[in-house]
């Protein structure tokens, strides 16, 4: 009864280890996979900064779905629109000039029911620049960035001190 008893015991952990071998190799294979994409949507994301950048709004706007939700940092700003996206960046590239994105930090989002990997992308920095009247800004910036299959931005929530930034080129304008 003895050997019956521990045949079963041994059975039964080989069988476990076996679960928890497919369930980790199964585990790594989806990670590869979200790793790949983020990368891919990464990607996307610092060509749509560089395009920026060099004051290519087209370009950049290539990089977005034309179902683009956009969550502007404005204060009441509720339009959501690719459309009105293009507008505040024209605004940005009209007003100011030497615009650089600094002390990038670039990291995977992370699905809000899961918590695992999604191939989005946050990132947080520094945008630089020199405003129309002179004035030298730096605003903290953050940023979430989703993406549809084909590596488009689809969804973009953009966070910084935009009254603070009016309010410094305001003072050098008296």
């Amino acid at each position: 009864m003895k050997k019956i008893f521990f045949a079963v015991i041994i059975v039964l952990a080989m069988t476990g280890c076996n679960q928890a071998e497919k369930k980790e190799n199964s585990s790594s294979s989806k990670s590869t996979d979200t790793k790949g994409l983020y990368e891919q949507n990464l990607s996307t994301l610092k060509a749509s900064f560089n395009n920026f950048e060099k004051e290519d709004i087209a370009a950049m706007s290539a990089l977005s779905a034309d179902s683009l939700v956009w969550n502007s940092p404005a204060y009441g700003d509720t339009v959501h629109t690719k459309k009105h996206w293009i507008e505040s960046l024209k605004y940005y590239l009209d007003n100011w000039s030497n615009i650089h994105f600094s002390n990038a930090q670039f990291l995977p989002g992370v699905d809000s029911a899961t918590h695992e990997f999604d191939g989005s992308v946050r990132c947080y920095g520094r945008w630089d620049g020199v405003h129309s009247s002179g004035i030298a800004t730096q605003v903290n910036y953050y940023g979430t960035f989703e993406f549809n299959k084909d590596h488009k931005i689809i969804s973009a929530s953009e966070f910084f001190d935009v009254g603070g930034l009016m309010n410094a080129v305001k003072a050098g304008k008296k």
